[in-house]
């Protein structure tokens, strides 16, 4: 049995009107971790063991060139597998080996998923979903209607 050097992290955006975008980075494997073991501790690091904020852990992220109201900063992680292909780590100063990655998952877990790490674009959306919610409450508080 051959041991494949590199390890796949493939990964997508869903918005709310269920398209989807996917992406993907391919770690080298020095340390030649299983891939069951690799996607056990980075789900163990996500949201609900699925999601990530993609800038946070240096990925790319996979947003929509046009933004609509329903959009949010939240990716999917799809899994992880063993690939013969080489490093490729686009949105990384260097190519990182998955422990690296790994370490970069932990950081981000105790760290808290940062909502508002992400492209500005999309963060200033955010911003005004949550001041449009907040005025919203505010007014069922005080009993007017809209």
């Amino acid at each position: 049995m051959t041991i494949s050097p590199n390890i796949r992290f493939a990964y997508m955006y869903r918005d709310a009107s269920n398209y989807k975008q996917h992406g993907e980075a391919i770690f080298s494997n020095e340390t030649h971790l299983p891939s069951d073991e690799i996607e056990k501790q980075i789900r163990s690091y996500l949201n609900d063991g699925e999601f990530f904020i993609a800038r946070q852990v240096h990925l790319e992220e996979c947003f929509f060139d046009v933004l609509y109201d329903d959009d949010h900063p939240w990716h999917e992680f799809l899994g992880v597998d063993a690939s013969d292909d080489p490093a490729f780590d686009p949105n990384h100063e260097h190519k990182r080996d998955i422990a690296e990655f790994l370490l970069d998952m932990e950081k981000a877990h105790r760290a808290g998923w940062d909502e508002m790490n992400v492209r500005e674009d999309l963060a200033h959306l955010l911003v005004g979903q949550k001041r449009a919610l907040k005025k919203a409450c505010e007014t069922r508080g005080t009993g007017e209607s809209s």
